[in-house]
């Protein structure tokens, strides 16, 4: 039978740090145990050089203190050709290394090819309060960077569209290549070539038209290195490649000798930042010199680091995926399916039985390990401890839950109901408070009235549940903007949906064709504003897909990461705690974004432990006694000088300290913020002393 290839993850997130050196991304899902009568949680970064060995503490940053990046691990497997394949695949699916035999040819090696790119500067600003209704009918939400436009003189923004703009606003490196073979690293900076792939080799391009910050004669601030690369490319002696993003570095315009404001949560004119996104393929090379591609490219997003890779979202990017695919992209039938005659029919199917450990379990285990992220209070705490410990064999009604009474209901139509329901998290735009997704919600529907059962759902292959662990660590639920992925993420229009009979199988962005040897050889710029979603419903409930990307062309590079804040350091520094209707705090991304935590270096026996600290803390992040501005800088500015400081989060069985811990705590370590003087009050805390 004949092959075929596919890239896993589908979706890969390299996440940025100050450190040359880099972890490999998880390959184990974050707060899931490992094993019976095994302690230790998933979510650790995994050594390089090794197929799965996880990190300790000391390795999380280098010699110098710097914190190490995350690069993102892609490998590619060889797959039956089917004419329509449903999902999950089964059985199926084996990892291919250079050397190896595939349809009786020899892999002689495998050219990998990635085009990062960052246009925050160029995109529209976060629309905090609308969400994706921003996007509908047309409409888009205010341009950033407003005042450069061309030869326009009448007011008006010259569009995301325009050359002039694309020249100054996008981050462009062009594209890079890479050899199985390589021995050396391949960066995305202004000395090196951009290059492709090109039938059986490397085609460098000399004339690509690249663009950093600066390259236009503007003055240009950097509150620490010069921001003149995107990361970097290389690939492992199987033959894997491997992605790291930046630095974590910003820059900003210098108007009349200063820098520009920093003012916003989301949206600063003037400024960049060197998170990126874009596609990845590979093409194989075989012994007789044939080439054989992979059916679909996969996709990589450079992001914020993960400060807590153990703790788990309520609702993650894989809960929040998983749902547009179930109920847009008929990847599970058995889940949900409309009837289309039935305008009242909501889709999900009554005979459906969920897994208790795959459906049920993650969320119940995500109330417990915020507690670790958070300053819940006495009460919280016990009562997420017992939500933890519910099994497959308790009645929902008798638990803790009260069946469904205690979880908010993500169909109503009042985003302020349930100030006390579960998940005590902040919502999406216009919607106060966090909700679970539709799909995880008819999950613990059909558990609390019993149908759920306690072996696992359809196994995954192993290229399956590389695409659903990395998505399982990201955060989802509250995507305003969120951390690794924005509302984009929701646009069924955005991913390959003839799944079932491309070759490349679910997940998979939509790519657009690019011409490198024609185009961005004349100063012209090669990439475009890019994607803009088009909705025509809101896609929370609507009952077809809503976007269509312009031209069904498919997205370019930094098409996804254009969507997040600018830059993304304002953005985690404020999304502490929020105030609700009701004046009280609630957290935003405790699982990506640790608000209160319990320093390892002050623990004194395993029994006991110390009051909470400010994840941010120190100088400028504890000078106000108004709660709402605690555990953040303000004024802002220091977080693009110290956001490399924030400790990490881990679970005490992967601390090497040689102190005893109990290994069930999470705590903070590799902290370089300092000052540790204010203790963090329980919550529920007023956004307001008065």
């Amino acid at each position: 039978m004949a092959s075929q290839f596919r890239i896993h993850p589908s979706v890969g997130f390299a996440r940025v740090g100050n450190s040359p050196q880099y972890l490999l991304e998880p390959q184990t899902m974050a707060g899931v145990p490992q094993g019976a009568g095994v302690d230790q949680t998933g979510g650790l970064p995994i050594v390089p050089g090794t197929e799965s060995q996880t990190v300790v503490a000391s390795q999380l940053r280098d010699d110098q203190d710097r914190l190490k990046r995350q690069a993102s691990r892609f490998k590619l497997f060889a797959y039956p050709v089917q004419e329509n394949e449903t999902y999950p695949m089964g059985e199926q699916g084996v990892e291919v290394h250079v050397g190896d035999t595939v349809d009786g040819k020899k892999v002689r090696e495998i050219l990998w090819s990635v085009h990062l790119a960052n246009k925050k500067a160029n995109w529209y600003k976060v629309p905090t309060e609308k969400g994706v209704m921003a996007y509908l009918d047309g409409a888009t939400p205010e341009i950033r960077n407003p005042a450069c436009k061309g030869d326009k003189n009448d007011g008006s923004h010259s569009g995301i569209n325009d050359p002039y703009r694309l020249n100054r606003l996008v981050i462009d490196p062009g594209p890079r290549a890479i050899s199985s073979t390589a021995d050396t690293a391949v960066a995305f900076d202004r000395q090196t070539p951009a290059s492709i792939v090109k039938d059986a080799g490397i085609q460098q391009l000399d004339l690509y038209n690249k663009r950093f910050p600066g390259d236009n004669g503007e003055d240009i601030y950097y509150p620490q290195d010069t921001l003149d690369s995107l990361g970097e490319l290389q690939t492992d002696e199987h033959g894997r490649l491997i992605v790291t993003g930046g630095y974590g570095r910003t820059a900003a315009l210098l108007i009349d000798g200063k820098p520009a404001p920093l003012e916003d949560d989301t949206n600063n004119d003037g400024w960049f930042d060197d998170c990126a996104d874009g596609p990845v393929t590979a093409t194989v090379v075989f012994d007789d010199g044939t080439t054989l591609s992979a059916a679909q490219g996969a996709w990589v997003v450079a992001t914020d680091p993960a400060f807590a890779p153990q703790i788990t979202n309520s609702v993650t990017l894989w809960d929040d995926l998983f749902d547009v695919w179930v109920r847009h992209l008929d990847l599970r039938p058995d889940i949900f399916k409309r009837a289309p005659a039935d305008p009242d029919d909501d889709g999900f199917q009554d005979g459906f039985k969920p897994s208790f450990d795959t459906h049920i379990s993650p969320v119940l285990r995500s109330a417990d390990l915020h507690r670790w992220a958070t300053n819940l209070n006495e009460l919280g705490i016990t009562n997420h401890k017992i939500t933890a410990a519910i099994t497959p064999s308790t009645n929902p009604h008798e638990s803790v839950l009260g069946g469904m009474s205690a979880i908010r209901d993500p169909a109503h139509k009042n985003p302020a109901i349930g100030q006390s329901l579960m998940p005590l998290s902040m919502g999406d735009a216009g919607h106060d408070f966090l909700s679970l997704r539709r799909t995880q919600y008819f999950f613990l529907r059909q558990w609390s009235v019993g149908k759920a059962i306690e072996t696992p759902d359809s196994t995954l292959n192993e290229g399956e549940t590389l695409d659903k662990t990395v998505l399982f660590n990201c955060q989802g639920g509250r995507l305003s903007p969120g951390i690794e992925l924005s509302i984009c993420g929701r646009d069924p229009a955005i991913w390959v949906t003839d799944w079932r009979t491309s070759g490349g199988g679910p997940f998979r962005v939509k790519h657009k064709p690019l011409n490198y040897t024609a185009g961005s050889t004349s100063g012209d710029p090669l990439l475009t504003g890019g994607y803009v979603p088009d909705f025509k419903n809101n896609p929370e409930t609507n009952q077809t897909p809503v976007s269509a990307i312009q031209n069904g062309a498919g997205l370019e590079p930094g098409d996804l990461s254009k969507f997040m804040a600018l830059p993304w350091h304002t953005d985690y520094n404020s999304c502490a705690t929020h105030p609700a209707d009701n004046g009280i705090l609630y957290w935003s991304w405790p699982a990506q974004r640790p608000v209160a935590v319990y320093l390892a270096s002050e623990v004194t026996s395993p029994d006991v432990l110390p009051e909470q600290r400010w994840s941010v803390r120190g100088k400028g992040a504890e000078e106000s006694t108004v709660p709402r501005e605690q555990g953040r800088f303000a004024p802002m500015a220091p977080i693009v000088n110290r956001w490399q400081d924030i400790g990490i989060v881990v679970q005490a069985t992967a601390i090497d300290d040689n102190r005893n811990y109990d290994p069930h705590s999470y705590l903070e370590v590799a902290s370089l913020m300092g000052d540790t003087s204010q203790p963090v009050a329980p919550w529920p805390t007023k956004s307001d002393p008065d």
